[in-house]
């Protein structure tokens, strides 16, 4: 038989809701101190002629000023058992979309990447380093920007018995970092 088949179910559930703390005794749930810091939801606007038009964002687009956008297909042989860095030269806000594969690598936990960057050091003989991912040689897509004026790319290791192809695909803005 449906417990709420009874006549009194519904009665029974009212006096449950019904039941805490008396009218003047409640109060508005607490807002958790993270969400009371988040930046209030943009207002959604009133749409003119059937379209709703928002406010461009930071980081929607990234005008380049002169110059056109470059691609480059690069293989970069690595050793078994060696290291190299290969290193793109880019302003701050410069972008790049990119294609990083291994080649015939047997197991992807072979090849230590980290695509990272860099400023040069200044005179106290400090620089500005940043990580933007470290994986072991999964083939990796991305759209990146330069945070800062530097050198930005990867290193490479390949921990394998077997020297590696590793291809790069590049667009964007950016110049090839000659070895130093």
């Amino acid at each position: 038989m449906n417990p709420f088949s009874f006549p009194f179910a519904g009665a029974a559930f009212f006096l449950v809701a019904g039941c805490g703390q008396p009218e003047a005794a409640k109060t508005e749930p607490a807002v958790p101190a993270e969400a009371a810091a988040l930046p209030a939801a943009p207002a959604i606007p009133e749409a003119v002629n059937g379209w709703r038009e928002y406010p461009l964002r930071d980081g929607v687009i990234s005008i380049q000023g002169e110059g056109k956008w470059r691609t480059d297909v690069i293989d970069v042989p690595v050793k078994a058992g060696e290291d190299l860095e290969y290193k793109l030269d880019m302003k701050k806000g410069q972008g790049v979309v990119y294609n990083i594969t291994y080649g015939a690598l047997e197991h992807p936990g072979m090849m230590e990447v980290e695509f990272h960057g860099h400023t040069e050091k200044d005179a106290s003989g400090a620089g500005d380093l940043m990580f933007y991912s470290k994986t072991g040689g999964s083939p990796q897509s991305g759209v990146f920007t330069a945070p800062w004026d530097g050198i930005h790319g990867w290193y490479l290791k390949n921990d394998s018995t077997k020297d590696i192809v590793v291809k790069l695909e590049l667009a964007g803005f950016y110049a090839l970092q000659p070895d130093k």
